[in-house]
């Protein structure tokens, strides 16, 4: 998928990005850019073919150990980052995240790239 066109219609990986993005990712305050953190390089490597970047994958310090052993993809786009937020992702998202408007043919996608940024399932 390409992020230079205007529009951006759902398909299975941008469902599967926005999965990623709800669980390891962040949009800044800025109302431009977005980041996403992972340990696991394929994953990155994963959501830039999804989004179509050619953004190189960094090392940034880890916010819980203070080491800097966490890779990250960040890039800008304002038509994305927009359109996240129509979808209702927001920045700092961690503990006010409500209902994200997910087409139900591509729930499944976004569920695999929520779990795959999560990496678990639990039951209580």
């Amino acid at each position: 998928m390409s992020l230079k066109s205007k529009l951006i219609k759902w398909n299975p990986e941008i469902a599967y990005a926005v999965g990623l993005i709800a669980t390891d990712g962040s949009l800044s305050s800025d109302g431009r850019h977005l980041i996403l953190v992972s340990k696991d390089i394929s994953l990155l490597k994963t959501f830039k073919k999804c989004l179509g970047l050619k953004n190189k994958i960094g090392l940034r310090r880890s916010g819980y150990t203070g080491r800097k052993n966490c890779h990250h993809v960040q890039f800008g786009n304002v038509i994305l980052y927009k359109w996240l937020l129509n979808i209702g992702l927001m920045p700092n998202k961690t503990k006010i995240i409500g209902a994200l408007r997910i087409p139900n043919q591509y729930f499944f996608d976004f569920l695999r790239g929520h779990l795959d940024g999560d990496g678990c399932i639990s039951k209580f």
